[in-house]
């Protein structure tokens, strides 16, 4: 078995294949043709990575603290206690989904089949959870809030882990990677537009209540999901419909089943996926756990308490946020293929951590787009949820290939998320948490000045707390551009060209 152990053997291997990526003049000649996502593919699945953003980020981030809270008065420390029950229940189902995926023998691959199944039923339980039954008490409601949301999180989890499983293994290019990534972040932005001007139409004229002659929001939403669910079935299909499994018919099927404790075992003896789970874990935790902080600000502090009034500028801000990620894509990819992707976090990190410092001075009454300036530096954050870390979680899945002989996507994956959906929970408790300790009152139209004043200091102390931990892990994660190229040229001395 050959295998190149220096760094001279290795530009020879590597740099004399077509499919070679390490050497300079390799990078500066683009991406060899059969390392290339067919366009068909790549549209497919940048489309179909905003099935999650539809189904759950834009429902926990947008409408599910406005909907049950201020439309139906469901206190928000309960509210925030069903969604950690759903993401307790959809972490201990990733894994499980995961291997189950990995082990999959049909004739149409191991992932496809569970993502057809869970776009149809992901889309049938949105929909139920929008029209909760009317006339009962609290704990009622969220009683069928939590039954409905474990069927809807069951579904998610049988679409999510096949999905981003096979999103990992569509090419075994380092800097392919990150054009798909590229290509799933412009959705994932256009999408966020899309989530920005939400509540500006659930909120809308077009849906004033008669009693009240104000815009309901219960009435908006319940009109609004229809429109969410079609898109969670149609983007939610464009991938096993299309998508290809690269590994399946020239590897996969030689390979015997991976029982679920081995799997797992092996799973949390890679390094790399520690630090890679460290990175994601803290950048998500400061970011989700004052999301719904940050939507109460723009209502109550800055447009005092006008709901329909803070849905625009939140449209707005959205939309430069939206214009600013786009035009900053081409940059990062360019960046990332000049330098390594680690890098390239760590400074999106740094730039983010100065920008959410600034909402201390522009989160003002007189002046309610001010805000969009802190905003616009906060891109870098997102975009590295976006782009770089699915683009490294991918290099760490050849890197087990080289330890394990196996290729686990679906276990390291849910391995992966499991970690993320913690980070989660533990973000929705704590923005829950933190939302009751300032003294918020949804039955007040107007919030005390003190009130609003610690839910602005929380707002802003907790991600410049929980994002530089990131950085710590970053800095050690060991899979750069050579490392990379070093281990694709044992991969395919092994096993072959795939």
């Amino acid at each position: 078995m050959k295998s190149p152990h220096t760094a001279a053997a290795l530009v020879t291997e590597v740099g004399a294949s077509p499919r070679g990526v390490s050497t300079s003049r390799q990078r500066l000649a683009g991406i060899p043709e059969a390392d290339r996502i067919p366009f068909n593919q790549k549209l497919a699945f940048a489309v179909g990575a905003c099935t999650p953003f539809l189904a759950v980020d834009l429902t926990i981030s947008a409408f599910w603290m406005p909907f049950f809270n201020i439309g139906l008065g469901i206190s928000p420390l309960s509210l925030s206690a069903v969604l950690v029950v759903l993401r307790v229940w959809e972490a201990f189902g990733d894994p499980l989904v995961g291997n189950l995926s990995d082990n999959m023998r049909t004739r149409w691959g191991r992932r496809r089949p569970f993502m057809v199944g869970g776009a149809i039923f992901m889309a049938v339980f949105y929909l139920l959870i929008w029209h909760p039954p009317e006339g009962h008490n609290e704990y009622v409601m969220l009683a069928y809030l939590c039954g409905i949301g474990l069927l809807f999180s069951t579904s998610c989890t049988f679409w999510n882990m096949p999905f981003y499983a096979m999103q990992m293994e569509l090419t075994p290019n380092y800097d392919e990677r990150t054009r798909l990534m590229a290509w799933t972040a412009l959705f994932g932005k256009i999408s966020g537009l899309l989530g920005g001007w939400s509540m500006a139409f659930v909120t809308g004229s077009w849906f004033i209540n008669s009693a009240t002659g104000k815009p309901d929001l219960v009435q908006g939403m319940q009109f609004f999901c229809w429109i969410v669910a079609g898109l969670i079935l149609v983007f939610g299909l464009l991938p096993p419909l299309i998508g290809r499994e690269r590994f399946y018919d020239k590897e996969v099927v030689r390979q015997t089943r991976d029982p679920f404790w081995a799997s797992l075992k092996e799973s949390f003896r890679n390094k790399p996926l520690w630090l890679l789970i460290g990175s994601s874990f803290f950048i998500l935790l400061g970011t989700i756990s004052v999301s719904s902080l940050g939507q109460y600000l723009n209502i109550y502090l800055v447009n005092e308490g006008d709901i329909a009034k803070a849905s625009i500028v939140t449209g707005w801000k959205s939309t430069v946020l939206v214009a600013t990620g786009i035009a900053c894509i081409p940059l990062w990819t360019w960046l990332a293929e000049k330098f390594d992707k680690r890098s390239i976090v760590i400074a999106m990190v740094v730039l983010s951590l100065l920008g959410h410092f600034s909402y201390l001075l522009c989160l003002r009454p007189d002046m309610p787009y001010l805000q969009l300036i802190p905003a616009v530096f906060e891109v870098g954050a997102v975009s590295a949820i976006w782009i770089f870390l699915p683009s490294m979680k991918a290099d760490v899945a050849d890197y087990d290939e080289a330890r394990t002989n196996r290729r686990r996507e679906g276990a390291l994956n849910a391995f992966f998320s499991w970690f993320i959906k913690v980070a989660s929970t533990l973000a929705l408790g704590l923005g829950g948490g933190v939302l009751q300790i300032t003294g918020f009152d949804a039955k007040i139209q107007g919030q005390q000045p003190e009130v609003l004043q610690r839910m602005l200091l929380i707002f802003v102390i907790l991600p410049l707390v929980l994002w530089p931990i990131t950085l710590m892990f970053l800095w050690w994660y060991p899979l750069t551009r050579a490392r990379m190229a070093e281990i694709r040229g044992q991969l395919e001395a092994r096993r072959g060209k795939i």
